[in-house]
């Protein structure tokens, strides 16, 4: 809560010999103008008028004196704003020297306020944009850490098997293919991470471009359903598609839409494992469609579900390659959903885990 500026002693006694100094001036000049009104003497005149003033024309001697003490307390008043004003420029003084400005405090009059509201929220906003661009190396640094780490296993790999080859370390004919092709999976899990990569950093780009059509949800989610039909019947999964109404009319770029929902497909396959059903459902409301990419597998852990959507996260321990996974589908998922104006969120329980994603029909 802002507080007053608290006058230390000797602004006080300036602000206390500034009121009594000009209510005696006023008295001063009423004892000229009292005193040069008439033939005698200033003493003799003022004491005459001052008398013919208390007993005929008191109201006007009572009326000069309020107006008089009124303009004392005017000018009181504006000694006292300028010293706050003093104040304030010590205060925006102190807080220019220190490496992180903080919002003042204090409560002055309103037309000093609204300069130091200006003030606080100006300084309010260079430290947030401080704190983000503070994150933003973070995550740059993050990001390069594990870009390094997730290149240079298979990279490893790659190098280790061929070197075996380039020395001729090899029995046969089957040892050398055999190499071959552990080598030619690393790279493409290599290729994988760098078209991944580059996909995030695009659909990241302020100049990232939408390719807007009109098209039907509910056709694009059957379209989905045939594609990966074949992969959940070698899972032992089935898909199912439910729209609400059957037809689904709206506006996006079908191409990045169809990569989101392909993300979080392929992530209920790797994820999911002991799941027996995939969900797609898409429902129309006022304003939004809702699709949700749901399964029955395992729950994702508490702790994990506001991670689920960083970059290069993964569920599973120790950055663990078993799924196969780059951990950006998911943030890439979520970036083409917020370029359509939309949000998405992830619940997950024992009975089902669910990917809500929440488009406007209109952009």
């Amino acid at each position: 809560m802002n507080k007053r500026i608290k006058l230390n002693v000797k602004e006080k006694g300036v602000l206390l010999l500034e009121g009594i100094g000009t209510f005696l001036l006023f008295q001063v000049i009423n004892v000229i103008l009292i005193g040069a009104i008439g033939k005698n003497g200033v003493v003799e005149n003022v004491k005459t008028n001052l008398s013919n003033l208390i007993s005929d024309k008191l109201w006007i001697l009572v009326l000069t004196l309020l107006v008089q003490l009124i303009l004392t307390v005017m000018m009181v008043l504006t000694m006292y704003h300028h010293l706050e004003l003093h104040q304030v420029q010590r205060i925006l003084q102190q807080s220019a020297t220190t490496n992180l400005p903080q919002p003042i405090g204090v409560k002055v009059n309103q037309n000093l306020q609204g300069i130091i509201d200006n003030y606080n929220l100006l300084i309010s906003n260079m430290n947030r944009r401080s704190k983000e661009q503070e994150q933003s190396e973070k995550s740059k640094d993050e990001l390069i850490s594990n870009v390094s780490h997730d290149i240079r296993t298979p990279l490893t790999s790659v190098i280790g098997y061929l070197g075996l080859i380039e020395s001729k370390n090899y029995n046969d004919l089957g040892q050398i293919l055999k190499y071959t092709h552990i080598a030619y999976k690393k790279s493409l899990e290599m290729q994988n991470l760098v078209n991944s990569l580059f996909e995030f950093a695009n659909v990241q780009h302020a100049t990232s471009r939408l390719n807007m059509t009109q098209f039907d949800m509910a056709q694009m989610l059957d379209q989905l359903s045939a594609d990966f039909e074949l992969e959940a019947n070698k899972r032992g999964m089935e898909i199912i598609v439910n729209s609400h109404p059957d037809k689904i009319i709206m506006k996006g770029d079908t191409e990045k839409l169809g990569r989101v929902f392909n993300n979080l497909i392929m992530n209920a396959f790797k994820y999911g494992k002991g799941a027996t059903h995939i969900w797609l459902t898409a429902e129309q409301k006022k304003n939004e469609v809702v699709v949700t990419v749901a399964n029955n597998g395992p729950a994702i852990p508490e702790e994990s579900l506001r991670h689920v959507f960083d970059r290069f996260y993964r569920v599973e321990d120790s950055r663990s390659k078993k799924t196969g996974g780059t951990g950006l589908g998911l943030a890439i998922a979520q970036s083409m959903v917020k370029l359509h104006g939309g949000t998405i969120a992830v619940t997950s329980n024992k009975e089902k885990t669910s990917f809500i994603s929440h488009f406007p029909i209109t952009q």
